[in-house]
């Protein structure tokens, strides 16, 4: 049976769907002596001390000139900032349930326990951004998440101006859904060392292969078998590459990038990419890990053809550079709670559809082996979301839907006369029909069995712009359908919360 899709407590900033963040071209700042890391403020905050140390390890040679690679973090933190954090303690003007963090264009630092042991390298912390961004669930806790729109940005190259809008064809974080291990097991590539990179993904999401690619002779170095994937060894080389950094007030030659505590583990394949940089179309190939993503881009100049993404850039655009929709009228009692609380189905419905209101409407729901079937009697006009004034939706379980007319009328036979396995039932009159002879959905096949008869019941409609709340008494859920969001009919389902 279908589950709610996201059924923690929703709370933190409401966002829409992302603006555009710039991919930053940053070439090496000169600079004299060891001074401290520049920093812009915010809310009034600076850097910790652990978070200047960690900075200037690496990139305090990349801003002098003198180091010969590209930015781990960037050349400056452009937002130090405090952010909700259940659990954490007070750390100076930050105040308990807050952490402070601090943005840079390649990743974000956290103190989360200000109180550890500051001698730990895990003091600070990099954030889990790249996975927050492909899953839209951004973290307020060890364990709490919420969930908003995936990030609609391109992860390398310029910046497209509209969601909706491709002069860079280079995938977005929310394209790479379809590709990246967000949980063990998903997504796993089988080993492939010594295996030239040909893969090539853009906007679409969708890979396949372009044996042009096989000319930069780019092969694939080690497997990580923690989520199954391959990482080539043009970003392995840098993963565990040496150089000047700064330890104990020294400079001395160490290792770099200390890849697990600052990338995390590789989430998906790395694939060739059309980006579009400075207007130019250039090949670059790409991969994410769960807290950063490289690029490799051949005609770059040696010491910058491996770099770490902007992905502490993209993250902050889409947390905070995001409008607000406010609505001439919202919606109320349960659909506007839910609406209201829900970054996502916020983002995803919109306002409600020409100032629609709550509707009162006649229901039935009958639960099947792979999904469900909600049958509305609506008797006012109907409207795009709703064409019919009776209209069946079809639910299947993979969170897809569909809908068709209700044809059924007494003078035809309340079911078929099938045989159900034990324990399983015939669907009768207008959802019988719909079973049975919407053969191009396959309905009968992707639905299975009733395994409840049908229920009827007391119910309220209303229509967004982009889909339609449906509130069933009985039970009292909330069910939620997004027309064409993702290239497809979404459909999510939600306890009714209100009390009233």
């Amino acid at each position: 049976m279908l589950n709610a899709i996201f059924s923690q407590k929703i709370s933190g900033p409401k966002a829409c769907w992302s603006l555009i963040a710039g991919w930053l071209a940053v070439l090496p700042l000169l600079s004299l002596g060891l001074a401290a890391a520049p920093t812009a403020r915010a809310d009034n905050l600076s850097l910790d001390p652990n978070m200047d140390a960690a900075w200037k390890r690496t990139d305090q040679y990349v801003a002098q000139g003198s180091a010969g690679r590209s930015w781990l973090w960037g050349p400056q933190a452009f937002s130090i900032r405090a952010e909700d954090y259940d659990g954490a303690p007070a750390n100076g003007s930050v105040a308990a349930g807050q952490r402070l963090v601090a943005y840079y264009d390649k990743s974000r630092m956290e103190i989360n326990n200000v109180n550890s042991d500051r001698s730990s390298k895990y003091f600070v912390t990099n954030g889990l951004l790249v996975k927050e961004l492909i899953s839209g669930k951004r973290a307020f806790s060890d364990t709490r998440t919420v969930s908003y729109l995936p990030a609609e940005i391109p992860v390398v190259g310029d910046p497209n101006p509209s969601p909706s809008s491709v002069t860079n064809k280079a995938p977005t974080y929310a394209a790479l859904a379809g590709v990246a291990s967000l949980n063990l097991g998903q997504n796993k590539a089988s080993n492939r060392t010594g295996q030239v990179v040909t893969a090539y993904i853009e906007r679409d999401g969708a890979p396949r292969e372009d044996l042009r690619f096989a000319s930069y002779n780019v092969t694939l170095a080690n497997y990580d078998g923690t989520f199954g994937h391959n990482i080539p060894k043009v970003f392995w080389d840098f993963m565990n590459s040496t150089g000047p950094v700064l330890e104990n007030g020294q400079r001395v030659n160490g290792a770099v990038v200390d890849w697990l505590f600052s990338t995390g583990y590789p989430i998906m394949e790395p694939y060739w990419t059309t980006a579009k940089v400075g207007g130019v179309d250039k090949d670059v190939l790409l991969q994410c890990f769960e807290r950063r993503c490289y690029s490799y881009t051949p005609s770059n100049p040696a010491a910058f053809q491996v770099e770490m993404g902007n992905v502490g850039r993209h993250y902050y655009d889409w947390r905070y550079n995001t409008p607000e929709i406010t609505c001439e009228n919202n919606p109320i009692r349960g659909f506007g709670k839910l609406w209201s609380e829900n970054p996502s189905v916020k983002a995803r419905l919109s306002c409600p559809y020409y100032y629609s209101t709550e509707q009162a409407s006649k229901m039935s729901v009958q639960k099947f082996e792979h999904g469900m079937m909600v049958w509305v009697n609506y008797n006012n006009t109907p409207f795009y979301f709703l064409p019919y004034n009776k209209t069946i939706f079809i639910i299947f379980d993979d969170g897809s839907w569909a809908q068709t007319r209700d044809t059924w009328d007494p003078s035809q036979p309340v079911n078929s006369g099938l045989t159900p396995p034990p324990g399983l039932f015939e669907p009768k009159m207008g959802l019988g029909n719909a079973w049975r002879n919407e053969t191009g959905l396959k309905v009968r096949e992707r639905l299975g069995w009733a395994v409840a008869e049908e229920v009827p019941g007391d119910g309220a409609i209303q229509a967004f712009y982009n889909g339609i709340m449906l509130w069933y008494k009985p039970t009292k859920e909330i069910f939620v359908a997004y027309r064409y969001y993702n290239r497809t009919n979404v459909w999510e389902t939600y306890p009714d919360t209100f009390v009233g």
